[in-house]
């Protein structure tokens, strides 16, 4: 019975996993769309910009989750749980993404901008060769974050009929009335996919983006 139990396990940290890539793709390309269309000077596209952070940052994503699995149906759009949960939660995150995105771009010194101008830059040139490398490096830490927040929200699909992580843990300890084991391993499960994957990958881009810009030292 502990076998099987530990199998499931397995299974569940696997579709964590799944959802977790798939939705993180998801925000990160999302969320600098958003971001990016957030501080356009063209007035209609920023609302609408302004409209899905403040929609998405707003309302429960569980209650989102629900929306798009069991109300889109009466209006005839079917979706399956898995593009549910990882399109549903990346849309969610991308939310937050964005504002990450514009915080970032518009806390480029002043100075940039000013240099660009006198160069003769067009607003995307601009962006793409001076603002965005300086700005990608600022993003990278609370986009960090928001990835390990994302991880643990997965948790969620369960409520779409997906068996992840933590729902398999719950069944392998209900099956074998071992709980201190099977949520010890849930607890420090999402910890050490945590620190073992995305923490170092984070990390790694802010070191490979940071090559060639100059550190001032704290005394």
């Amino acid at each position: 019975m502990l076998y099987f139990s530990m199998a499931a396990l397995l299974k569940g940290v696997l579709t964590t996993l799944v959802v977790t890539l798939g939705a993180s793709l998801v925000a990160v390309a999302l969320g600098l769309a958003v971001g990016l269309i957030r501080v356009s000077t063209c007035g209609p596209l920023r609302w609408a910009a302004i409209t899905y952070i403040e929609f998405f940052r707003g309302t429960s994503l569980l209650v989102q989750l629900y929306v798009w699995f069991f109300v889109l149906p009466f209006f005839g759009l079917v979706m399956s749980p898995w593009t549910v949960a990882i399109f549903g939660i990346g849309m969610s995150y991308a939310a937050y993404g964005a504002e990450v995105v514009r915080a970032a771009i518009q806390a480029v010194d002043r100075g940039q901008y000013e240099a660009s101008i006198a160069l003769n830059f067009d607003r995307a040139t601009m962006l793409r060769r001076i603002v965005l490398p300086q700005a990608i490096r600022a993003m990278l830490p609370p986009w960090g974050n928001l990835l390990i927040e994302l991880l643990k929200t997965t948790s969620l699909v369960f409520f779409i009929t997906i068996t992840e992580f933590t729902t398999a843990a719950k069944l392998a300890a209900d099956t074998t009335g071992n709980y201190l084991l099977f949520f010890g391993l849930a607890l420090f499960g999402y910890y050490v996919i945590a620190r073992v994957l995305i923490t170092p990958f984070v990390r790694g881009l802010e070191r490979r983006l940071s090559r060639g810009f100059v550190r001032e030292a704290l005394a």
